[in-house]
């Protein structure tokens, strides 16, 4: 039978960095079960509780107990409801990003045999095209950290953090595992693939669909849509080429801009929404792990420590949150456009790395921007002055915590993990006003909770793909356009945030386009 415990407590400090492996004897010995009637564990849950000095380890499992006959079940991964065979043939997926891969696998596990899009390369070619990238600092536009296979995620540390409920995201997390994420994302709190092993991820569901019929074509820009009567019947590439399919989904990620307003401008319903912008900030790994853990040095059975923070401070001033904390990570020059500067942040899944970085985010209203081409322009805006105050190679400024802070020139804390490198910079001055008020009222708050977190802080270049500035109208039920035929997906057309979310729409939306076919 299956025992369920929750809350099991188990003091850090000790215990050997393989606790999970040994967890479910732990376990069976504390609520008095023989060891030898564990026939297996399943942990569901595992975070860590450091509000009260020693890191505890929180433990949700199943412990599959020999108390009768016949043998049980642990809880089985969710399956998706889809139709065993479609008569739907060949639908067009735009985007290799999250929303676009896990559409494309479920119209291929439905038969549908989907054609699948993306302007940028496969990983491994794309891997190779950011590396040649932090040699010579010439950008290729269509393979860069920001387009190719796997998205923009594929070089982010593979967060798959989620405030969503959605059953489908279990399907995720097992699908990923299936294709060789680590299998603890089933059950952490705070889960994540790293980038190393990203990028065999993203091959390994390439070759699934491959292997249920889908085809990719990559290096294949999108450049609008087909329209017949007020319908979309395919779509346009930048080679001249017309893509007839019975059904188009498009999951541009943040790197289509030019595919989102063009996609506007022909007709499909969009409106201006809020969106977030921010800055990163870079500290020694030693001290965050010292801030959050309470200890003078890391258990084993801990990994390098992140946080999660939120200022409110009120009358008109912007909020702030963490974004895309990334432990013993490095910062990476993410843009998708020659003389433009995008941060963004990433770890391998080990997370050794000297350094943190996270990006302070806040919100812009949709109502300071008149039009979509407003807003983008906006953005591009910012990214070219960055570039600029960089050295106009890639290189992002930089400037310390507190010298922002008192409006002054400073960069004292010159040894960081940003892949491109820094250069001393007015940060204070080159990003929007608005951001550089919250974000002083953000670090006088952080740092009351975490001493030293502005003076061990630099901030670093400026973080503009963050969200869409855009959200598409879909129909409630079908998710479809107002354009019939037409099913926007995605980061990149306001309809999800962060991995999982994305990877869950596209599996609705391909749920939605396939129940319209039966």
């Amino acid at each position: 039978m299956i025992r369920k415990i929750t809350g099991f407590r188990v003091d850090s400090t000790k215990v050997p960095a393989d606790i999970d492996d040994r967890i479910g004897g732990m376990a069976a010995r504390a609520e008095g079960i023989p060891v030898v009637q564990l026939r297996d564990f399943r942990i569901t849950g595992k975070s860590i509780d450091a509000r009260r000095g020693v890191p505890v380890l929180l433990y949700n499992l199943e412990l599959d107990v020999d108390e009768q006959d016949s043998p049980a079940e642990l809880h089985l991964p969710l399956r998706l409801d889809l139709p065993e065979r479609t008569a739907l043939l060949h639908p067009v997926v735009v985007g290799t990003g999250p929303a676009g891969i896990f559409a494309a696998l479920a119209l291929a596990l439905a038969g549908a045999k989907p054609l699948i899009l993306d302007r940028g390369r496969r990983v491994e070619e794309r891997y190779a095209d950011y590396r040649r990238f932090l040699e010579s600092r010439e950008l290729d536009e269509s393979s860069n950290l920001l387009l190719g296979e796997g998205g923009a995620g594929t070089f982010s540390d593979g967060k798959l953090y989620t405030g969503t409920r959605d059953i489908r995201a279990a399907f995720v997390l097992d699908t990923l595992v299936r294709a060789g994420a680590p299998p603890e994302i089933r059950y952490l709190k705070r889960p994540h693939i790293g980038s190393d092993k990203l990028r065999a991820v993203a091959a390994n569901l390439r070759k699934r669909i491959i292997g249920l019929g889908g085809e990719f074509r990559f290096g294949t820009e999108v450049t609008g849509l087909l329209l017949k009567n007020g319908r979309c019947i395919g779509v346009e590439t930048a080679a001249g080429d017309r893509i007839e399919a019975p059904a188009v989904i498009v999951a541009p990620g943040l790197g289509g801009r030019e595919l989102v307003q063009r996609m506007a401008r022909q007709g499909a319903g969009a409106l201006l929404k809020p969106f977030q912008i921010g800055c990163r900030i870079e500290h020694p790994q030693s001290f965050i792990d010292r801030a959050m853990y309470h200890l003078d040095s890391r258990p084993a059975a801990l990994g390098a420590a992140e946080y999660h923070l939120v200022s409110r401070p009120g009358n008109g001033v912007p909020g702030v949150s963490s974004f895309c904390m990334c432990p013993g990570g490095e910062i990476l020059n993410a843009t998708a456009w020659r003389g433009h500067s995008v941060s963004n942040g990433m770890s391998d899944y080990a997370r050794n790395g000297e350094f943190a970085n996270g990006c302070l985010i806040a919100t812009l209203p949709a109502e300071k921007f008149g039009s979509s081409a407003e807003a983008y322009e906006f953005l591009a805006g910012f990214e070219r002055r960055i570039f600029e105050s960089g050295g106009g190679d890639y290189a992002f400024p930089a400037q310390d915590a507190a010298a922002f802070l008192s409006g002054r020139n400073g960069l004292s804390l010159a040894r960081t993990g940003c892949a491109t490198g820094i250069v001393p910079g007015r940060l204070d001055r080159l990003i929007p006003p608005e951001l550089a008020t919250a974000l002083r009222a953000a670090l006088r708050h952080f740092d009351r909770g975490n001493p030293g977190f502005i003076r061990y802080g630099k901030f670093v270049g400026l973080e503009t793909c963050v969200s869409s500035p855009l959200r598409f109208h879909r129909e409630p039920d079908s998710l479809m356009s107002n354009l019939s035929g037409l099913y926007p997906c995605g980061e990149g057309v306001g309809c999800a945030g962060g991995i999982m979310s994305a990877a869950v729409d596209g599996l609705k939306v391909a749920e939605a386009l396939l129940r319209q076919e039966t």
